[in-house]
């Protein structure tokens, strides 16, 4: 795996973006504390719809439809191929009681919020589809990661070898304690549990999010050198990340936002042409 970001202002927003996945053909931003991408609260659709609209000038594109999750840290990844799937809200639709978005539609924007727990983008530019993942510590135990290659796979006929993948922004290990009953989860969840469960002098234990994610992506036949990974701890990162760990209930939320369109792209292009 191999570290990688950049870091992108437009109109005074802090975005983070990696640029190797960008190059081969997926566009995407994750998503500062300059933004509060919470999908609950007061006026949640008016802030959602007003912030989607500086992503999009920020990548640089019109998108025909836009889809989001409402996340309960499962391991459901679905498809979304269809314009009018889930529930209906003013600026696209969401996705209910799930925490993966999968699409082969090119001019579909896929999303995915967390405050600590790590975004995780899967490109296939063999086939052109992707996915977007929501993955905490219970999504990662329930290696959801994994399922995202695989419905990709029934779907799009992926082949693993082919992903480049993205791991956003998360809380690092060495912010990341938890508790015995976590870890014994993890110990029988992962064979390689000593690279994942740090445990200090003092009996600390630690979670590695992202090496437990790695793991699982590669043994459904991702390759490392295809993996890469922003190395900002949500936690760590006060004056640029939303951290739920550090800020408590009334913490807003970073997002990951991906499409496979291109800066300068419309979905209405085409549309404009027939009028």
């Amino acid at each position: 795996m191999i570290e990688s970001h950049e870091m992108i202002t437009v109109d005074d927003i802090r975005y983070i973006r990696i640029p190797e996945l960008l190059q081969v053909g997926l566009n995407h931003v994750f998503t500062t504390s300059d933004l509060d991408m919470s999908p609950r609260g007061s006026n949640v659709n008016q802030r959602f719809e007003e912030n989607l609209g500086k992503i999009y000038g920020a990548m640089e594109i019109e998108p025909a439809q836009f889809y989001f999750m409402d996340q309960e840290h499962s391991d459901w990844v679905s498809i979304v191929d269809e314009e009018e799937l889930g529930r209906k809200v003013p600026f696209g639709h969401r996705a209910m009681g799930i925490d993966g978005l999968a699409t082969g539609q090119r001019n579909f924007v896929l999303c995915s919020t967390m405050a600590d727990c790590a975004p995780i983008l899967l490109y296939d530019p063999v086939k052109k589809a992707q996915a977007n993942i929501h993955s905490g510590w219970k999504g990662t135990l329930a290696k959801i990661a994994a399922k995202g290659v695989r419905n990709m796979g029934r779907q799009y006929d992926t082949d693993p070898k082919d992903l480049i993948v993205g791991i956003g922004p998360h809380i690092a290990r060495q912010d990341y304690e938890i508790q015995d009953d976590v870890v014994e989860l993890f110990y029988g969840g992962f064979a390689n549990n000593e690279e994942i469960i740090h445990t200090d002098k003092d009996g600390k234990h630690t979670l590695d999010l992202r090496k437990a994610i790695v793991s699982t992506l590669v043994q459904e036949g991702v390759l490392q050198d295809n993996i890469y990974y922003v190395d900002l701890s949500t936690f760590s990162e006060k004056d640029l990340l939303h951290s739920y760990r550090r800020d408590g209930e009334e913490v807003g939320a970073n997002s990951a936002i991906s499409s496979m369109m291109m800066p300068g792209e419309s979905a209405f292009d085409d549309e404009d042409k027939e009028d």
